[in-house]
């Protein structure tokens, strides 16, 4: 492609022309991903349980460290390091992100608990679980708007 990789890794035809079954984009590469829903006034998080929506929320409303008894459990993870020597590839995207199930008899909202990861300046919310359990990934329909990959010597 006599592309600088960094540039190369954002071409769709670079894995066409990679024929690797195993990488067929960027969501494939191996290395240290994180990714999450970035805290912004447009993006929310919907629980529903029985069909029908109980709760709407931010994560402004998840992530209130002035409280003196928090609103919702919440696990928040700092990571504050510089960027060593690699290839990195941000991306955005906008629309439906995640959508998540787990099969339970009832629902208390103590039992769910949110994961936050703070990236430098950026906070992400990560998968939540319910009651120590993984829940599903059922589905995502997103579009992407923003990608940049660039080399750190």
């Amino acid at each position: 492609m006599k592309l600088p990789l960094a540039t190369a890794l954002l071409d769709p035809f670079f894995y066409y022309y990679l024929k690797i079954p195993a990488i067929a984009s960027t969501e494939h590469l191996p290395g240290t991903k994180w990714s999450g829903l970035l805290d912004s006034a447009r993006n929310q998080i919907e629980i529903w349980y029985d069909g029908k929506k109980i709760k709407k929320l931010h994560i402004a409303d998840i992530d209130q460290d002035l409280l003196l008894f928090p609103l919702y459990n919440r696990n928040k993870i700092e990571i504050t390091e510089e960027y060593s020597p690699g290839i990195y590839v941000e991306q955005q995207v906008i629309g439906f992100v995640g959508s998540y199930e787990l099969n339970i008899e009832s629902f208390d909202l103590e039992d769910l608990q949110f994961h936050l990861l703070q990236f430098n300046d950026k906070l992400l919310l990560q998968p939540p679980t319910y009651s120590n359990q993984k829940l599903r990934f059922k589905k995502k329909e997103t579009l992407l708007t923003y990608q940049n990959g660039f080399e750190v010597e």
